[in-house]
């Protein structure tokens, strides 16, 4: 039973793991190659030959084992069962394409001097990558392959530097803020953009915060006027007005009638003195069970 699960995990394990591996491989590129290499680039048993470097361009681990390099006729199928053939993320993996490939797994049965293009398929035998470059322009102690441009642009052209296993771009880049610090050195236009964005955002608050506001009035309004037909926007019933809004004299002549009014109530009440009768006639205050005497028993 032990053993049927462990198959059942490991067969689930496989069915996820192929399309992820379908989907990563195509993030790795042919990134560089040399195809004359008298005096550069050594493999293992320091000799020298031309090489083909893959790079993985994607954020996740890439096994290129059962992948194939190809030119013309000839074809290169990549061993399984290294763990050397796995790429890491942005990282880099190189083939010596020396025709010989009893040297090792990283030893391709071609070389690269009767062709003008080299390819990679996956595994189901799709396409990857293909690399295509001049012969003619293949001298000693030059490569050619993918090279980032000072816009930002890669293209494929001969390198201004040999770099197998890393990066090809070599040159030193700025970034854009340093670039735009050598631009404004004192920070004056930084200050200024600062001060314009700022005013920028307080006007653009102060119009939302306006228009919602009154906004929200007219609707409140507007509720309380379907609410009640017969009452304006201040609460109070106006007889023979269905709509409109009491004037500040109507709302002041209404507040100092009820003024008088209230006061006129409590004219008389301030000089009369009211003692009501209490309902209760027993009152404990002159209860005799309370006295600090107490009147022995006669027998």
């Amino acid at each position: 039973m032990k053993s049927l699960i462990n198959f059942t995990l490991i067969l689930v394990s496989l069915l996820f793991a192929a399309p992820a591996f379908s989907q990563a491989i195509k993030y790795v590129r042919i990134n560089e190659i040399q195809v004359h290499n008298s005096d550069g680039f050594r493999d293992e048993y320091g000799r020298t030959s031309g090489w083909i470097e893959l790079h993985n361009t994607g954020y996740g681990k890439v096994n290129v084992a059962g992948c194939v390099l190809k030119i013309n006729g000839e074809k290169f199928k990549i061993p399984q069962g290294n763990p050397a053939t796995i790429i890491p993320t942005k990282g880099y993996l190189v083939f010596f394409a020396d025709g010989a490939p009893n040297r090792g797994p990283f030893h391709t049965n071609f070389t690269l001097e009767d062709t003008n293009f080299i390819e990679l398929f996956d595994t189901d035998g799709k396409l990857i990558d293909r690399l295509e470059f001049n012969p003619t322009d293949m001298l000693d102690g030059v490569s050619f392959g993918w090279f980032e441009e000072h816009d930002g642009k890669e293209k494929l052209k001969l390198l201004p530097a040999i770099t197998p296993g890393s990066t090809n771009n070599t040159e030193e880049k700025i970034s854009r803020s340093e670039s735009f610090r050598q631009a404004d050195p004192t920070g004056a236009i930084l200050t200024l953009i600062n001060i314009v964005i700022v005013a920028i955002a307080l006007t653009l608050l102060f119009f939302v915060f306006k228009y919602m506001g009154n906004y929200h009035v007219r609707a409140a309004v507007r509720k309380a006027e379907k609410a009640n037909p017969e009452q304006n926007g201040t609460g109070i019933t106006i007889a023979g007005k269905k709509k409109g809004v009491l004037t500040n004299d109507e709302l002041a002549a209404i507040a100092i009638a009820l003024h008088k009014y209230v006061e006129d109530l409590h004219s008389i009440e301030k000089s009369v003195l009211t003692i009501n009768m209490t309902s209760k006639a027993y009152s404990p205050w002159s209860s005799k069970i309370y006295n600090l005497r107490q009147v022995p028993n006669k027998k």
